[in-house]
């Protein structure tokens, strides 16, 4: 069972593997990355492959920003404008993103383990990598596209991973989660209206409290998973408790 999980999770594993950091010391100030985007005369500000680790951006504007494989692990990304950005092949390990705004942007073979967005805004974003730890606790993610990509067809489509990740409360209203690994995800009290979580790992899950209306769960690895106080556990598919064939919790 490990060799197969292995298996098929390189794909993500090889896009990541040029993200691993060359250096330690950020390349750039917090005043030299400001000049840049403000220098940028309406164009997308070019941050790629730089190395802006361990830097206080806090409240910086990034809007439209090309943070192509930039390195951004460490960073204080608190309250930052990143609507629409790239930051594709990105690294914001242990990184701070609380109340920023990632609505829109691309993060596709993005490394976030164990970052903090708590109340931030992904609305609408397209989001595919390693996100095992993160805190999207409150934050928004509705109609944002976490599914596996199914053109990528290596030795298996490339996906999200999420172990461990804190997810209470958040807005998940629309989202795409397909085949996506969410094992021991906290998601108490979540909005997971008309998600779609096809084929996604929820093994050992807690969505205690949370609203499942019109969800579809189809497929999925449900073995554990807390769905006591569930809200709309009628209109969700897959979900129902008749047909329920694995291991659960619900009162």
């Amino acid at each position: 069972m490990k060799s197969s999980r292995l298996f098929t999770l390189l794909p993500v594993s090889l896009l990541l593997a040029v993200n691993l950091p060359l250096c330690h010391a950020a390349e750039l100030s917090r005043e030299q990355v400001i000049e840049i985007i403000s220098s940028a005369d309406n164009q997308p500000p070019k941050l790629t492959n730089k190395d802006l680790s361990g830097l206080d951006l806090s409240g910086v504007d990034f809007k439209g920003a090309d943070l192509f494989s930039a390195n951004l692990d460490d960073c204080n990304l608190d309250n930052a404008n990143l609507h629409g950005a790239n930051l594709n092949r990105a690294q914001l390990r242990n990184a701070k993103l609380r109340k920023a705004d990632l609505s829109g942007a691309s993060l596709y073979a993005v490394v976030l383990e164990n970052a903090d967005l708590s109340e931030a805004n992904l609305a609408n974003s397209r989001i595919i990598g390693l996100l095992n730890g993160v805190n999207l606790s409150n934050a928004r993610l509705n109609n944002a596209d976490l599914g596996a990509d199914m053109t990528n067809q290596g030795m298996a489509p490339a996906r999200v991973e999420m172990n461990n990740a804190l997810l209470n409360g958040a807005d998940l209203s629309g989202v795409n989660f397909t085949h996506a690994i969410l094992s021991y995800a906290k998601l108490q009290n979540a909005n997971l209206h008309k998600a779609r979580l096809q084929w996604a790992d929820l093994s050992g899950a807690n969505m205690s409290g949370s609203e499942v209306s019109e969800a579809d769960f189809r497929h999925a690895n449900l073995d554990g998973i807390n769905l006591n106080n569930v809200k709309g556990l009628a209109s969700a598919l897959g979900l129902q408790k008749e047909n329920q064939g694995f291991n659960t919790f619900l009162e």
